[in-house]
């Protein structure tokens, strides 16, 4: 934490890399025995931290800008993914699976967002649009996963991508996410 302070970074920003650091050695398994007895309660802790600083009332009336920004960053994240697995070689359903599964926007922007909050980067509304996108964007990833069988139902019957073993692509890739 001294060497992150002493480079300008962000308490938050340090215990990131002081997190990496630390998994990639032999203290790993270690260091999670330790902490998983109290995972539960560190979750607890980053989600009531997250949900004290969303202003429902401000979003509440700006839900209309609210909504448009996580379908726009759902729709551009999904696309560029798709492209990008696309360019491994993989097929273009595939593809559209992982790009539709990685949609969302990650924890790790609460932390970015709160160090460009605190340098003056972005200002009270815009920040506090962008985490309530954050937070409306990791709400709806569950329904988005229940929603992936329909939309490549969808996807055959717009001849996006061809119709042969389609269903069991999506078979095959769902469990990995809802194990029975």
């Amino acid at each position: 934490m001294v060497c992150s302070d002493k480079l300008g970074l962000s308490l938050e920003l340090g215990s990131f890399v002081a997190g990496v650091m630390i998994s990639n050695t032999d203290f790993a398994q270690h260091t999670l025995d330790q902490v998983e007895p109290i995972r539960n309660l560190f979750a607890a802790l980053f989600l009531a931290s997250i949900g004290m600083l969303i202003h429902v009332q401000f979003l509440w009336s700006h839900v209309d800008i609210l909504l448009a920004s996580v379908i726009l960053v759902v729709v551009i994240k999904t696309i560029v993914i798709a492209l990008v697995i696309k360019g491994f070689g993989y097929n273009i359903r595939t593809s559209f699976l992982v790009g539709l599964s990685l949609a969302q926007i990650g924890e790790f922007a609460f932390v970015l967002l709160s160090r460009a909050s605190n340098l003056h980067l972005i200002e009270g509304k815009m920040y506090l649009l962008l985490l309530g996108t954050t937070a409306l964007s990791l709400v709806t990833t569950p329904l988005m996963f229940k929603l992936i069988p329909a939309v490549m139902h969808l996807g055959i019957l717009m001849h996006w991508f061809p119709a042969e073993s389609a269903q069991n692509e999506v078979n095959a890739y769902l469990p990995r996410f809802f194990p029975h």
